[in-house]
């Protein structure tokens, strides 16, 4: 038998996993309240910083247009990087 660390994000999840214990398909040794780890914190703080950040850009760079009529992308030049 092996045992599995499984994170669940919604209570329909938790109630299929009930209904296969209920035909002793898996065992659910027990159920933790839901706590945000360390980690997901860190996440959502880098992703508040990033959000922070792209919008103060948008402000500094509101004003300023660039005409790219005509440009094209010429990936062999962007790939020699001898010259």
């Amino acid at each position: 038998m092996d045992t599995v660390v499984v994170q669940i994000n919604n209570n329909q999840a938790f109630d299929f996993f009930r209904n296969l214990e209920a035909l002793n398909v898996i065992k659910v040794l027990y159920k933790l309240p839901y706590v945000q780890t360390a980690t997901m914190k860190k996440t959502k703080i880098v992703e508040t910083n990033n959000a922070k950040r792209l919008s103060e850009i948008r402000d500094i760079t509101k004003n300023i247009n660039i005409d790219l009529t005509g440009f094209r992308f010429n990936r062999e030049e962007a790939n020699n990087y001898d010259e």
